[in-house]
């Protein structure tokens, strides 16, 4: 059997680099692509060792492991060990989702996948079949940590944040909301709706006024004001439902940082959150005085 070198090295570094980005989109973990890259090109050297018979050592398992360690390290330098755990689990849950979907529909297609020297390798390379393992695989890792993030965990978290705007802070306990999977529909970045009252103080006075004299927004007066102070914030139009009203709009903001800060979750800074103002009490005995969309926390 023949194998080019060239071809394999390419096809492993996409693929790594791929995993790479993955498990970077589901930890929201903040890292160059240089780093991805090169983490990505080790990663598909590595695979060349079963070419080597006295290299056959580097096969082991514990080679193996120290090696994904290796890859980690390189790709996202966690400075905490709580985080490289978050990180190697979540890069083995999605190189064994990626390499199970892609194997399986190569095999539905009856494509050549061949075993040679404990390792299988693809005759005739479909690319096509390929990007839909990407596909197919991606989908799978969205929808399990969809369900272990939204299902299992049925306890009320209440969490402490800071929303900064205009260099002035509003600080907030949040409730992790698992029935609150919205989000905004250009960026598709998720939601965080917050009280009005809880940070009225760091809204510039045009926005408070809306939400002192109205229950209701006005989309014409939102729209002239988004104008007049479009340099002292990001405003956005969210459209929700909920139950006994089926097009509601949430007038939201984009923070310069939000800060989540807890005992029991890893502190985090994010920009990646637009923050719904909503007029009204979300919690009877003023418990928690925001929602917190549980996919900010993966």
């Amino acid at each position: 059997m023949y194998v080019y070198a060239e071809y394999l090295l390419i096809e492993n570094a996409i693929i790594n680099y791929i995993i790479l980005y993955v498990t970077k989109r589901f930890t929201r973990t903040e890292t160059s692509k240089f780093r991805l890259i090169v983490a990505s090109i080790i990663g598909a050297l590595y695979t060349f060792v079963v070419f080597f018979p006295s290299l056959n050592f580097m096969t082991k398992f514990s080679v193996k492991i120290s090696i994904s360690i290796l890859i980690i390290i390189l790709a996202f330098n966690p400075e905490k060990f709580k985080k490289f755990i978050r990180l190697f689990i979540t890069f083995y849950i999605v190189n064994f989702v990626f390499a199970g979907a892609t194997l399986a529909i190569f095999y539905f297609f009856d494509s050549n996948v061949i075993f040679y020297n404990g390792a299988f390798y693809l005759k005739d390379f479909p690319y096509q079949l390929l990007v839909l393992g990407i596909i197919v695989s991606f989908v799978l890792v969205k929808y399990a940590y969809s369900y272990f993030v939204l299902k299992i965990n049925k306890n009320d978290v209440l969490i402490n944040v800071t929303i900064n705007l205009n260099n002035k802070n509003a600080d907030i306990v949040a409730l992790v909301d698992t029935g609150n999977s919205l989000k905004e529909p250009i960026s598709q970045r998720p939601v965080m709706i917050v009280e009005f009252l809880a940070i009225k103080d760091i809204l510039p006075v045009k926005i408070q006024e809306i939400y002192i004299e109205r229950k209701e927004l006005n989309l014409d007066l939102v729209s002239k004001v988004m104008s007049e102070i479009n340099n002292e914030m990001q405003l956005r139009l969210i459209p929700f439902k909920s139950i006994g009203r089926e097009n509601g709009i949430l007038l939201g903001f984009k923070p310069d940082e939000i800060i989540i800060n807890n005992e029991n979750i890893e502190n985090k800074s994010t920009k990646e959150i637009i923050v719904g103002i909503y007029n009204s009490k979300l919690s009877g005995n003023e418990k928690y005085r925001g929602l917190l969309n549980p996919e900010i926390l993966i």
